[in-house]
């Protein structure tokens, strides 16, 4: 009996251990109770000479049970635990799908530790747990090898106390040494190697990709704004500006967001590395009524507690598929970049493939061009010219919520340097003020993007930061060599960036290079900054409407092609299998492969089933529905048909890609 107990707190450490791999208190409770479970049942097994397989079997329906979420086969289920766990954040959200693994292994090792007569046993499955724990948290969860020595001196203590007492003889020197060396070698090795780099377990798995139809924030800070009053969420923890969205790609008129989302803590790197200097913070958020798919966030996300959100990695943007509701409470970790002002003085701005997003300004008129040029006259290095950007951009101009919004060439043009009276001009909302600054600083070779978020609001007599419709804004963000993101406030609001006076600074020194003095005594004091002069064809015309009525009459054909291409898809869509076989049929006709009639659905399949696999399941649903002996349905379908879709785009001329969505032949097919 003591044997028994020595060898269940051998493991109980172990695999209390191992839930640092999840969040928070829970899981080591879970995998306490696992263990206590494993060594009830050894009475059961023994003494009432139940077989070990029935165990083993209902602990595996019961994982089956707890991870399902559909109608997924069991063995289907439960060989996707790990992979599933290995693509989740880390540490791993304590949700029971991502529970189930940890604790299916702490129970089968206490399970077989506790049938094994050995004194060796509660040193394997301590090895076990130990491993799997520095493998799932890269060496992190025990860095001074605590927890290690611990379990060396239990393992010592056991063999010197327990066997002593039960035999009455010392347990032979030979094999404790060989074995605790082997401990030894293997807590170390699991220690070192991940951390290190040198292995790391979520490479083996892909992480699923998630295409997630998001739409950008940018055009609600209006509306947010109109409802200045209304609660949008309730925060806990450090005051710093919280982010919705960070939008890197311009098409010269709309900022978008990315479109393709993974779990947090997948292996793969942003394309532009965090900076020397960061702050992590942690903070608690009840969601009130923000709607939307965006979850608030501080800084890149590096951990979060709700199950099934996804990040882009780039941007550190999270969102959770379907609609957020009143009530919907997670915490969450990020990093923030924090450079000294003195970083930034001497700073660089990087270049190459990697920040290509972040300066393209397709079709940039070339008024906004010589504006940005004139707006940087006199700064030497990208962070003065970050300054005199921001300065220029807020210079007698305001803020105005009920400004027409847009983020287009057109319209920042008539933000910078519209004709007095005109609508929007020289006033805006935040996404102008933004975006100005943004599309000015591209100009002149400054890597930007623009972030829509909250700015920081004081913490009430009860410890909650209550986040209003007024507190919604954006602002925009330059990308530093070795420094990270670095804010920018053209319009004010953020609370975060380089310091005042640093920036008071620069702005002293432009304005003493761009000021024209006279003579020594007579100069007057130097202006903040010298506003560059509008270009006189900047201001639009108000009689421009006929010729963009005439630009727009060959758009009307592409409009209703659209339209009938739209209105066929849904139809397909609704019809199933045939439906979704048929929108293949299209997809092949517009790649220039059209099948021959007499060809059946499954030939036609392995035809293309080398660049688009997912064809040849659809092809059996398809003829099961067409001449099954009753009409199936299958949601499914039309999932695979899009992924064919998808692979056939890939492998067409570029040119069959350009006007795939308005080629009218699928229209004549019926």
């Amino acid at each position: 009996m003591v044997r028994l107990g020595w060898a269940a707190l051998v493991v109980l450490v172990a695999a209390v251990h191992l839930g640092a791999g999840w969040q928070g208190v829970l899981p080591r409770l879970v995998f306490a109770g696992a263990v206590l479970v494993a060594f009830a049942c050894l009475p059961l097994v023994r003494r009432a000479r139940v077989s070990v397989v029935p165990v083993l079997g209902f602990a595996l329906a019961g994982a089956y049970l707890v991870a399902r979420s559909d109608d997924t086969a069991p063995v289907s289920v439960l060989l996707d635990l790990l992979p599933r766990l290995l693509s989740a954040a880390r540490p791993a959200p304590a949700t029971p799908t991502l529970l189930v693994p940890g604790a299916l292994l702490v129970f089968l090792v206490a399970l077989g530790v506790a049938m094994a007569r050995s004194l060796f046993a509660p040193v394997l499955g301590a090895v076990v747990l130990y491993t799997a724990t520095a493998l799932l948290t890269a060496g992190r969860a025990d860095p001074h090898g605590v927890v290690a020595l611990a379990l060396v001196l239990l393992v010592v203590l056991g063999w010197l106390l327990v066997d002593r007492r039960e035999s009455g003889r010392p347990i032979p020197v030979g094999r404790p040494a060989a074995v605790l060396g082997v401990l030894g070698a293997v807590t170390l090795t699991a220690s070192v190697l991940p951390g290190a780099g040198a292995f790391e377990p979520r490479e083996l798995v892909r992480p699923p990709i998630s295409d997630v139809a998001v739409t950008s924030p940018l055009p609600r800070l209006a509306f947010w704004a109109g409802i200045g009053d209304t609660e949008l969420l309730r925060v806990r923890g450090p005051e710093r500006p919280l982010r919705l969205v960070a939008l890197g790609d311009y098409n010269g008129a709309t900022w978008r967001a990315a479109s393709l989302y993974g779990p947090i803590g997948a292996v793969a790197e942003p394309d532009l590395p965090p900076g020397a200097r960061v702050a992590e913070s942690t903070i608690d958020v009840t969601v009130g009524a923000l709607g939307g798919t965006w979850l608030p966030a501080v800084g890149r996300p590096t951990a979060v507690s709700l199950d099934g959100a996804a990040v882009d990695t780039d941007s550190g943007s999270l969102v959770l598929p379907g609609e957020l509701s009143a009530g919907l409470r997670y915490e969450m970790s990020g990093t923030v970049d924090t450079p000294a002002d003195q970083d930034l003085a001497t700073a660089s701005v990087p270049s190459g493939p990697q920040v290509r997003r972040y300066v393209a300004l397709p079709g940039l008129p070339s008024t906004l061009a010589e504006y940005a040029r004139k707006a940087v006259a006199g700064a030497k290095t990208p962070y003065e010219q970050a300054v005199a950007i921001e300065q220029v951009v807020r210079l007698d101009r305001k803020p105005d919520v009920e400004a027409p919004v847009g983020s287009s060439y057109a319209r920042l043009e008539t933000f910078l340097f519209g004709a007095e009276g005109q609508s929007g001009a020289n006033a805006g909302t935040a996404e102008q003020f933004a975006s100005a600054f943004a599309v000015l600083g591209r100009a002149v070779g400054l890597p930007t993007r623009v972030v829509v978020g909250f700015q920081p609001v004081p913490e009430g007599p009860d410890g909650v930061r209550v986040v209003r419709g007024s507190d919604a804004t954006a602002w925009p963000e330059v990308y530093f060599s070795g420094w990270g993101w670095v804010p920018f406030d053209p319009v004010s609001g953020t609370g975060s960036g380089p310091s005042p006076a640093s920036k008071r600074e620069v702005l002293d020194r432009l304005a003493s290079v761009t000021a024209t003095p006279t003579t020594p005594q007579s100069a007057p004091p130097p202006p903040p900054l010298a506003q560059p002069t509008a270009p006189v064809a900047a201001a639009p015309s108000a009689e421009s409407g006929p010729p963009f009525a005439l630009l727009a009459i060959p758009l009307v054909p592409l409009v209703v092609l659209l339209a009938l291409r739209g209105g066929r898809r849904l139809r397909l869509s609704r019809a199933g299998a045939p439906g979704a076989w048929a929108y293949v049929l299209d997809s092949l006709q517009l790649a220039g492969r059209t099948p021959r009639r007499d060809r059946s659905a499954p030939d036609v399949a392995r035809d293309v089933a080398a660049f688009a696999p997912t064809a040849v399941p659809l092809a059996a649903l398809a003829d099961r529905a067409a001449f099954g002996p009753a009409p199936t349905s299958d949601p499914e379908a039309w999932r695979l048909a899009v992924e064919v879709r998808k692979g056939l785009r890939r492998v067409v001329p570029w040119y069959r890609r350009l006007f795939w969505s308005v080629d009218p032949r699928p229209l004549r097919r019926r």
